[in-house]
């Protein structure tokens, strides 16, 4: 460990000058302050980010430690450190004696020492004056788990005892709300953490409700009732009915936030054409331009999210055309007129429609979704890297759904606000499912990042 030499010795030296007739007298005063002002980690080309590391005394005053954990694995077994204190004349390391490597409990700083941080548990410092000392325990944190690890689990088996044929989940106002129908009757749960439910109660929503996607907008809930209605909500249980019968057009598909407008696809009574519809406040639609040719008109995974340059983005993967053919098609926007779609540049996204797509960790996420036969997509999640190009079967080893989730599509996947992931309900080929799963990067749970 290399020292200043004004710590090694005499760091605080106050000299006063006596002045007299019969002369000068000099008095020096010598430190006895041994407190600790920093500890570095130097370079390491061996062990990457050793010298990252950044320490300071915690809360009781005692303890040298880096608050903000060392990468996962990295090494702190051979680290050159330096000690620095108001003033220092000598400074000792102490060690579990019963696991040091080199089996001595302590060590006098050098200031050309390779130590093993793994053992060290003090030091000891003693002031310019020789005397005075302090002790301090040292702690060196080292992520010990993957950062990179997504840790997914079932947190419920079942919302719902009773027959459902639809169903469908949301986030909103910070509570998680998971709706069913069988047809004749509504039955709603809601939650304040997506791991414990309770029944709710309903108003407004028809009991044939066919479950369509929910979308928040503007402190209200959408969501497309029929082709002439939309509900609403400003609770999620109270649901109001926008009717639409008299207007020149019908409602498709609602689709997404952007630009501050809510979006839709509609049909014109009069010509049959598919549009894309905007509304400032949910309540009244400006028809736009038509959409383009094999753009997906239902059962789309749709998202508007925020690049990694800041720029609101828009992104629809899949779905059924007008003509009902099952799209690969994964069309983008910045800007709401020009549309471009990935799958002319790559391939890599089967035909698929019902699935769910998230932004999560600067990626693009797509879980589950029906294939051409009908039958849940056996994949159950692929990432993208780039906002939608290109998708690909995420690591096993870092993020991969456990033994007993089934695959499904038409399911609800929903992020809160401690980046926690949950996904709700959904379809296999012959069941309904009320199950709750949750996962997380391990990442996102550390204080510093």
């Amino acid at each position: 460990m290399h020292f200043k030499l004004s710590h090694l010795f005499f760091s605080l030296t106050i000299v006063v000058l006596f002045s007299s007739c019969l002369g000068t007298t000099t008095v020096t005063t010598t430190s006895s302050n041994p407190r600790f002002v920093s500890l570095t980690f130097a370079k390491n080309n061996t062990i990457a980010y050793l010298d990252s590391a950044k320490f300071a005394l915690s809360a009781d005053s005692i303890t040298i430690i880096n608050e903000d954990s060392l990468p996962y694995k990295t090494r702190i077994d051979s680290v050159n450190p330096t000690f620095s204190f108001i003033s220092t004349s000598r400074a000792t390391l102490f060690f579990d004696p019963l696991n040091y490597k080199y089996k001595k409990d302590s060590a006098v700083i050098t200031g050309k020492d390779t130590i093993d941080f793994r053992q060290l548990v003090q030091v000891r410092n003693f002031a310019a004056d020789g005397k005075t000392h302090r002790d301090y325990n040292i702690k060196v944190n080292v992520h010990q788990v993957n950062p990179e690890l997504y840790i997914w689990s079932k947190i419920n088996d079942q919302l719902e005892s009773g027959t459902i044929t639809n169903q469908q989940a949301t986030l909103f106002n910070s509570k998680f709300y998971f709706y069913t129908s069988n047809g004749n009757n509504i039955n709603t749960f809601s939650s304040i953490n997506g791991y414990n439910w309770s029944s709710a109660t309903t108003t407004g929503m028809p009991a044939n409700c066919p479950m369509n996607p929910f979308i928040s907008f503007n402190d209200k809930l959408y969501t497309c009732y029929s082709t002439t209605q939309i509900l609403n909500s400003t609770n999620g249980l109270d649901w109001n009915s926008s009717d639409y019968s008299t207007q020149n057009y019908n409602f498709i598909s609602l689709l997404f936030v952007f630009n501050q407008q809510l979006w839709a696809i509609t049909q014109s009574k009069s010509d049959q054409t598919y549009h894309f519809a905007t509304s400032d406040d949910g309540t009244t639609w400006v028809i736009r331009g038509i959409i383009p040719s094999n753009f997906p008109v239902t059962e789309s995974a749709a998202l508007s999210f925020s690049s990694r340059t800041g720029k609101t983005k828009v992104i629809l993967l899949g779905g059924y055309s007008a003509d009902g053919t099952l799209l690969a098609t994964r069309w983008s926007t910045i800007d709401g007129i020009n549309w471009l779609d990935f799958n002319t540049q790559n391939n890599s996204l089967p035909a698929l429609a019902n699935a769910a797509v998230i932004a999560y960790d600067n990626k693009l996420f797509v879980f589950g979704g029906k294939s051409v036969d009908n039958s849940p997509i056996a994949t159950p999640i692929k990432q993208s890297i780039d906002e939608g190009l290109s998708w690909s079967i995420p690591d096993s080893t870092k993020n991969y759904l456990p033994v007993g989730f089934q695959p499904r599509y038409n399911t609800s996947v929903l992020v809160d606000a401690s980046s926690r992931i949950f996904i709700i309900g959904g379809q296999t080929s012959s069941v309904v499912l009320s199950d709750v799963w949750t996962g997380k990067l391990n990442r996102k749970s550390f204080l510093l990042q």
